[in-house]
């Protein structure tokens, strides 16, 4: 029992020492997407008395669908009301707004989600390898308001940097990451 307990503390040491300090996708991909919060909500902005908006619905068949009313020709009893309305099957869409928005009779709807991908590749950017770029693709899940939005892509490719700490690997602004890459181009 004695000679385990000197044992333990030696291989805890011999483990600790030799563990790989090499960024895995795992560990990259668990902390992009802590770090990012995916799934992410992707919202926009109806401005319900703006005629631009108005027509925007019209042109896209979001009133044919039956998600939203509009108000073609407003008459004097019309004068409150916005131009654009939303049904009661536009509800699972729409996103909370503030007294603010309300005020201004804008509604926040959910044309989407943004979520992880997957990992492309991981490249060490410096030779002491503590520091590397992740690059990875997000994909983009559009619903019925999406054609608010044109041109989203269904998928883009972004890079996350990361630094190797004495706590172990973390995610930093890619200022701070070029900002660290001068320094060492500075020191040679």
């Amino acid at each position: 029992m004695k000679l385990l307990l000197r044992i333990l503390p030696f291989f805890s040491l011999l483990f600790l020492c030799c563990q790989n300090n090499k960024l895995d996708n795992r560990t990259a991909e668990s902390m992009i997407v802590k770090k990012y919060q995916f799934p992410q909500e992707i919202d926009f902005e109806v401005f319900c008395n703006d005629p631009v908006h108005a027509k925007k619905m019209l042109d896209s068949g979001l009133e044919e669908k039956g998600f939203v009313e509009i108000i073609k020709f407003k008459g004097y009893k019309d004068r409150d009301k916005p131009l654009i309305e939303f049904t009661d099957s536009a509800k699972p869409f729409l996103l909370e707004t503030t007294a603010e928005e309300q005020e201004y009779k804008i509604q926040k709807v959910k044309i989407g989600l943004k979520k992880f991908g997957q990992i492309i590749q991981i490249t060490a950017e410096t030779n002491d390898k503590k520091m590397a770029v992740v690059d990875y693709i997000v994909q983009y899940e559009i619903n019925e308001f999406g054609v608010l939005w044109p041109g989203l892509p269904q998928e883009k490719k972004e890079k996350a940097y990361f630094i190797l700490s004495d706590k172990g690997w973390k995610i930093i602004d890619k200022k701070d990451a070029e900002l660290m890459m001068f320094k060492k181009i500075i020191e040679y």
